[in-house]
C-alpha cells in the first residue's frame, strides 16, 4: 500500500496538467461523430510529461488526433506501436516536445505529452466515430469521461506502468459537451438520465446542450425515445473500392420461446457497488423478479470475494420463492470485498447444467481481468445478460462478454429507472433464440464483416462489405430460429448516391481488424490510419535550439475524478467541498505491475536471488516519477531499500581503492541492463538510458561491481 500511495502523491497538486475539456458532435443516421478537446497547462517551474489515461466508448473508431502548441497545430500520423515509441523517446531525449497517443486496454486511449515546458500551454483535439443502434423504439447514445477504479491486476491487462489510472478526490476538471442530432433522431423524444440539459431547434437539427457546470466525474447518457426503428443503407467510396453498411433494424416475430426461461441471476456486491451503485442493482433486481412467471425457474447469487448461493440450484418462480428473494435482496449490501467476476461466473454456470439456462449478470464492471473473463464465458455455452449500473460502468467489459456470449447488454445510470431496460432485456431472452444469420448481397462482396453472436428482434444490426463497383438492388438479413425455416429479418435497399468522405471506410476497417491474422491487421491499420494495439499516433514538435527541453521531464501522471457515487463515497449530487484536500482513494491491489521473468540471461526464476532486483527497480521507478535524479551515494542506495547484502557487497569494493561515487554509477549502469526485462516503466528506462549515455565508466570497475553483484545474489538467494 505505500508503494501504491507514493504513485498517487506524485500526481497531486500543482503538478495536475489537465485543465478542462470541450467536446462538440453530431449524429446523423446512426453514425455518431466527437471532438473532444483537452487543455492542458504546465503551471510548474519544471519540464513535465504529462500522461493521461481516458475511456473511448465501446467499438468507437479514432478519426484524428491534432495538438495545438507553441502557436502550431500539429496532425498525427499514424506509426507502427515500436517505431512510434522509438521515435517519442528520441524526441524527448533531442528536448522536442513529442505527443504521443496509444491503446492502454479495455477501451482506453493514453495521452502522452512529453517535454512540456514551465508555463506551456497545450491544447490536444481527437475525434471518433461511432455507429448506434435502435433498441425497440429507443437510441441511447454514451460519452464516457471516468474510468472508475477497478479491482484486480492492470499489468495483466496490458497496461503499462505510466498507463495505469489513479483516482484522486481532490482534482476537478470542467466540461462542456453539445451534441447536434439530424435526421430521424432529431424528431424524437430527447432525455437524459446523467445530467440537466438544454434544448434547441437550429433548422432541421436539435442541439442539445449538458450543463454547463458539468465535471469528469461520470459519463454523459442522452437517450432519444419514441422513434420508429428502421433500417439504413451507406455506400461510400473508397480509393477504387466501395464499401456499404448494412444497418438492418431486424423484424420481430411476436412470437415467444418455446420453453419458459431458466435464469441464473447473479449480483455483484463488492465494495465497488456500495451506495448509489447497489441501490441501483436492488431496483433493477426487483423489477427482474416481477418480470418472472410462475413457468420460469430462476436463482439468486452475489458475489464478491467469493460466491454465495442464496438458491438451492434453480427454483421454481413461484409467488413464496420470489418473495423470499425479494426480502433477501432488500437487505443486501456492498459487502463482500473484490470483485472476482471470473469465479463466480463459472460457479454460476455449474448450476443445474441440465438443460439450456441463461444468466443475468448486474454488476459496475469494474474488472481488469477481462480476456480470461470473456474466454471462460465464451466456453460455458450458456448466454450472459447484463444490466451494467452506476454512473461510470466499464462498457467495454460488460459489452464484450455479452457478445462473446450471444447476450445482450443495457446500461442504468444512477438514479434512472431501470424498468424500460428490464422489460427490453426480457424481451430479448423471451425471443426465439436466432440460431443463424447471414446476409444477401446483391452482388458477391469481396469483404464481408461477421454478424454478432447475438441477433434480437427489433434492434439494429451493422453488417460491412466491401465492393469492386458501387452495389445497387437489396441486401436482405436472413435468420434461422431453432428447428424452424430460415427467414427475411430485414431487407434494405443500397443506395446508388455514395458518399466521399473516409469515416465509413474507416470504421469498416475497424471492424474487419478483429477476424484478421496480426501481419494483415497491422498493414490494413496503417493502409487506413487507425490506431490499434499494434499502432500509435505520434506528433514531434521540434524545437529551435535555444527553446529544447535541457532536463528529463518529470512524470505528471493526469488523475481521474472519483466516478460519482463509487464505492458509496459520496453520491451522484455530491459537493467536493465536502471532502478533505489530502484525501487519496484507491481500489483493489497495488496499481504496479508484477515484474515477470522474460528468459533474459541475467534473469532468474522467481524465489532466488534477483527477486531484490525487482523491489529496488519498483523504488527506483516510483523515485523517478516526480525526480528524475538517480542514487549517487551508498545512503542514497540504502534508502531505496537495496538490501544489506548487496549493500555491503559494493561497500567493500572501497577497500580496493574505488571511489564511492563511481561504484554508485556502475551498480546504476548494472540496473540499466535489468530494467527492460524486469518491468520497470518508462520513466526510469528513460533515465537509465540517459545516465548510461553520458556517464564514463571504467571496465575494471564494471567488472567488480558485477563480481559483487554475483556474489549478493548468491547471498540473497540462500
Amino acid at each position: 500500500m505505500q508503494c501504491e500511495e507514493a504513485a498517487l502523491q506524485s500526481t497531486r497538486g500543482d503538478a495536475v496538467a489537465l485543465v478542462g475539456v470541450n467536446a462538440t458532435g453530431k449524429v446523423t443516421g446512426l453514425l455518431f461523430e466527437l471532438t473532444v478537446e483537452q487543455r492542458y497547462r504546465n503551471s510548474t517551474g519544471a519540464n513535465i510529461e504529462a500522461v493521461c489515461t481516458f475511456p473511448l466508448p465501446h467499438d468507437a473508431t479514432l478519426l484524428d488526433l491534432e495538438v495545438e502548441i507553441g502557436g502550431k497545430t500539429l496532425k498525427g500520423v499514424i506509426v507502427e506501436k515500436r517505431a512510434a515509441e522509438a521515435s517519442y523517446e528520441d524526441a524527448i531525449d533531442a528536448g522536442n516536445t513529442a505527443i504521443m497517443l496509444e491503446c492502454a486496454a479495455n477501451g482506453m486511449l493514453t495521452a502522452n505529452l512529453g517535454n512540456l515546458l514551465p508555463g506551456e500551454a497545450a491544447r490536444l483535439r481527437y475525434s471518433y466515430a461511432q455507429l448506434l443502434r435502435f433498441e425497440h423504439d429507443l437510441v441511447r447514445l454514451t460519452v464516457p469521461t471516468v474510468i472508475a477504479p477497478r479491482y484486480g491486476d492492470a499489468a495483466a491487462a496490458g497496461l503499462q506502468l505510466h498507463q495505469v489510472p489513479v483516482t484522486d478526490l481532490a482534482v476537478g476538471y470542467p466540461v462542456t459537451l453539445s451534441i447536434e442530432l439530424h435526421d430521424a433522431l432529431a424528431g424524437g423524444r430527447i432525455a437524459s438520465p446523467s445530467h440537466a440539459i438544454a434544448t434547441r431547434h437550429a433548422g432541421d437539427r436539435i442541439v442539445v446542450t449538458f450543463d454547463p457546470s458539468a465535471t469528469l466525474d461520470r459519463d454523459f447518457v442522452l437517450t432519444v425515445g419514441e422513434l420508429a426503428g428502421r433500417s439504413i443503407a451507406i455506400v461510400q467510396q473508397d480509393a477504387d473500392q466501395y464499401v456499404a453498411l448494412a444497418s438492418f433494424y431486424v423484424d420481430e416475430t411476436g412470437g415467444v420461446a418455446d420453453a419458459p426461461l431458466r435464469l441464473k441471476l447473479l449480483l455483484d456486491c463488492s465494495g465497488s457497488m456500495a451506495g448509489d451503485s447497489i441501490d441501483a442493482a436492488r431496483r433493477a433486481l426487483h423489477r427482474i423478479l416481477a418480470a418472472l412467471t410462475a413457468e420460469d425457474a430462476f436463482s439468486f447469487s452475489r458475489f464478491g470475494n467469493h460466491l454465495c448461493n442464496d438458491t438451492k440450484g434453480l427454483v421454481c418462480a413461484d409467488e413464496r420463492a420470489i418473495r423470499d428473494v425479494a426480502r433477501r435482496l432488500g437487505i443486501v449490501e456492498a459487502d463482500l470485498g473484490g470483485t472476482e467476476m471470473e469465479s463466480a461466473l463459472l460457479g454460476v454456470f455449474g448450476l443445474d447444467c441440465e438443460g439450456a439456462a441463461d444468466v443475468l449478470l448486474v454488476t459496475d464492471g469494474e474488472i481488469w481481468a477481462v480476456d480470461s473473463l470473456v474466454t471462460a464465458a465464451r466456453t460455458a455455452d450458456q448466454r450472459v445478460f447484463i444490466v451494467g449500473v452506476g454512473s461510470a460502468p466499464a462498457e467495454d467489459v460488460l459489452r464484450r462478454l455479452a457478445e462473446a456470449t450471444g447476450g445482450a447488454c443495457e446500461f442504468v445510470t444512477l438514479g434512472e429507472d431501470p424498468e424500460a431496460a428490464i422489460v427490453r432485456m426480457f424481451q430479448r431472452m423471451r425471443a426465439p433464440r436466432i440460431a443463424r444469420a447471414s446476409v444477401a448481397w446483391p452482388s458477391a462482396p469481396a469483404w464481408e464483416t461477421t454478424l454478432p453472436g447475438g441477433i434480437f428482434g427489433g434492434e439494429t444490426v451493422h453488417v460491412f462489405a466491401g465492393f469492386a463497383r458501387p452495389p445497387e438492388g437489396r441486401a436482405e438479413l436472413r435468420v434461422s430460429e431453432s428447428r424452424n425455416e430460415e427467414r427475411a429479418g430485414s431487407i434494405v435497399s443500397l443506395p446508388v448516391a455514395t458518399r466521399t468522405t473516409s469515416s465509413l471506410a474507416r470504421i469498416a476497417a475497424a471492424e474487419r481488424l478483429r477476424t484478421l491474422d496480426s501481419e494483415s491487421r497491422l498493414s490494413l491499420a496503417l493502409h487506413h490510419s487507425l490506431m490499434t494495439d499494434q499502432t500509435n499516433v505520434l506528433i514531434v514538435h521540434g524545437r529551435a535550439d535555444a527553446e529544447r527541453a535541457r532536463e528529463l521531464p518529470s512524470l505528471c501522471v493526469v488523475p481521474q475524478m472519483l466516478a460519482a457515487g463509487w464505492g458509496g463515497v459520496g453520491g451522484v449530487k455530491f459537493c467536493l467541498s465536502c471532502y478533505e484536500d489530502d484525501v487519496v482513494y484507491s481500489y483493489g491491489p497495488d496499481p504496479l505491475p508484477a515484474v515477470r521473468n522474460t528468459g533474459h540471461p541475467l534473469a532468474a526464476p522467481a524465489g532466488t536471488g534477483h527477486d531484490w532486483i525487482q523491489a529496488f527497480l519498483l523504488a527506483l521507478d516510483l523515485a523517478t516519477r516526480t525526480n528524475a535524479a538517480l542514487p549517487t551515494t551508498f545512503d542514497d542506495l540504502e534508502r531505496l531499500g537495496l538490501p544489506a547484502v548487496v549493500l555491503g557487497e559494493l561497500r567493500a569494493l572501497t577497500a580496493s581503492g574505488h571511489d564511492e561515487a563511481e561504484i554508485v554509477a556502475a551498480f546504476v549502469l548494472a540496473m540499466n541492463g535489468y530494467a527492460p526485462h524486469f518491468g520497470a516503466g518508462r520513466q526510469l528506462r528513460r533515465a537509465l538510458r540517459r545516465h548510461a549515455s553520458i556517464t564514463p565508466c571504467a571496465p575494471g570497475i564494471r567488472q567488480a561491481v558485477a563480481g559483487a553483484l554475483s556474489c549478493s545474489v548468491s547471498n540473497t538467494g540462500a
